[in-house]
């Protein structure tokens, strides 16, 4: 079976978000069950190649806006992206990722590269990710190629529109695609509507998350269109790529306490109550906290950003509840909103021994956070699926967070960490007082739980395996 995923970001080369992981790993794992898979994404100037092996691989024309556009194409491999990357070089429109022009040139780019045989891979399947390869699944219809087409949707917060006249760009007649009434009268293509309808299958990142997309409430304007196309609707959990994410990191935890691989078996470990107790102690002192492992520890990683990540309860809560007798401590990890970074940073100057700011991306410091921290707050509005908790239990850091979407799928309430099921900053409180009275009173349940946490798979292998079985039923077709 031959896959070829088709994405605009891929760790190492070029992240800007988890999408990035995905397209690193998922593949990697699929390789590892048989499959042929590659990957296809623009050569933008910014790519990161040290340490990867490039060759020039092709060269060809693309009809673009009525003119030929020339276009090269090289195969990178890496280490660390194991698997065969072809990327797709023009000087006009790859070189920065700055409007969803660059994806429509991208998007007939890839399809005229596989029509036309440009390169010796032929794919059977064509995942394509997000809004930015929306228009893959028509332009392979429209080409009459015998490729099926495969869309993950990793959030629906992101849709990508772009004036309609791009389609004359494209060689597209209007009459062509079933625009939506919306794209009629706003004039303007939404990149991600169009791939739902046009592709064999949609995914999403976790099974609730498929569900929620039905509703108007988590469905951003598409839920019925979403609706009308469920019977190609499944949701996969996301994985971790538990090597590249926390073993290969695991140096910057000064007292590491998992299990070592056969290249850490010279370090020391220490049982998991002893390493989070001692990490807990060295990053209170490390960061300006009271020391005093009594004190329950909670830790919050991820971006300021009040419409998603729950920032806006979060800082009532620790404004309102957490801090009238300073018996709870709080780290901030992120980056964001400046206004919302002003609101935590207020905070930390009326409590600098109970809460530290860090407006920073740093992955030294959240690797010895998931370590130390007794617990990580997730107080997500809506989370398609969501990586810090895994990571979290992965480190024996047991998850707090909001039932929606892949935390509901992944954390399972009382078991490997606790779920509050309405959006507020006293539920969300409320829930952190049971968790804590455990920690406090229970240490024989609580450690129970961080043991269930850590002994979660939540590999690529598994994921890898439902994509595969999906693979298969689509190819049978």
């Amino acid at each position: 079976m031959k896959v070829l995923f088709a994405a605009w970001e891929m760790d190492p080369y070029f992240k800007v978000g988890g999408l990035g992981d995905v397209v690193r790993s998922l593949p990697n794992a699929l390789s590892q069950l048989g499959v042929d898979v590659r990957v296809i994404m623009p050569f933008y100037k910014s790519l990161k190649l040290e340490g990867s092996l490039k060759k020039r691989v092709a060269k060809t024309e693309v009809l673009y806006g009525k003119k030929l556009q020339k276009v090269i194409i090289y195969k990178v491999i890496n280490s660390l992206a194991k698997v065969p990357v072809y990327l797709v070089q023009n000087k006009k429109y790859l070189d920065v990722a700055t409007s969803q022009e660059t994806f429509a040139f991208f998007d007939k780019a890839v399809v005229d590269i596989i029509k036309n045989k440009v390169i010796n891979f032929i794919p059977d399947i064509i995942h394509c990710h997000d809004h930015h390869t929306g228009l893959i699944p028509f332009l392979i219809k429209n080409s009459n190629l015998k490729v099926k087409s495969v869309l993950t949707l990793h959030n629906l917060a992101y849709q990508g529109f772009s004036p309609v006249d791009v389609l004359a760009k494209l060689s597209i007649n209007r009459s062509d695609m079933r625009l939506s009434k919306w794209e009629i009268n706003s004039r303007k293509l939404n990149f991600l509507l169009e791939g739902i309808i046009h592709a064999d299958i949609v995914t999403t990142v976790s099974p609730t998350y498929s569900k929620e997309i039905l509703k108007e409430m988590y469905g951003m304007g598409l839920e019925d269109v979403l609706r009308d196309y469920r019977h190609k609707l499944y949701g996969i959990l996301n994985g971790i790529d538990i090597d590249y994410n926390y073993l290969l990191h695991f140096k910057h935890v000064p007292f590491p306490f998992l299990e070592p691989d056969e290249k850490d078996r010279a370090m020391k470990h220490y049982p998991v109550a002893e390493g989070k107790k001692l990490n807990k102690q060295f990053l209170q002192q490390q960061l300006g906290l009271k020391n005093d492992e009594t004190i329950p520890l909670f830790a919050f990683i991820g971006r300021f950003d009040a419409k998603q990540k729950g920032i806006d309860i979060l800082h009532k809560m620790i404004r309102r509840y957490a801090l009238k007798n300073e018996q709870y401590q709080f780290v901030i990890l992120g980056t964001g909103d400046p206004d919302w970074e002003e609101r935590f940073d207020w905070l930390y100057n009326f409590y600098p021994e109970s809460v530290s700011c860090n407006f920073v991306f740093d992955t030294k410091l959240a690797q010895i956070i998931y370590a130390a921290a007794d617990f990580i707050l997730i107080p997500s509005k809506f989370e398609p699926c969501g990586l810090i908790q895994m990571l979290a239990m992965a480190f024996g850091t047991l998850p707090i967070a909001h039932k929606v979407g892949g935390l509901t799928d992944s954390i399972k309430n009382r078991v490997n960490g606790y779920l509050f099921p309405e959006y507020s900053a006293k539920k969300l409180f409320e829930t952190m007082e049971k968790a804590v009275k455990i920690w406090q009173k229970d240490k024989i349940n609580h450690f129970k739980m961080i043991k269930a946490a850590m002994k979660e798979d939540f590999s690529w292998r598994r994921s890898a395996g439902e994509y595969l079985d999906l693979y298969k039923k689509l190819i049978a077709r």
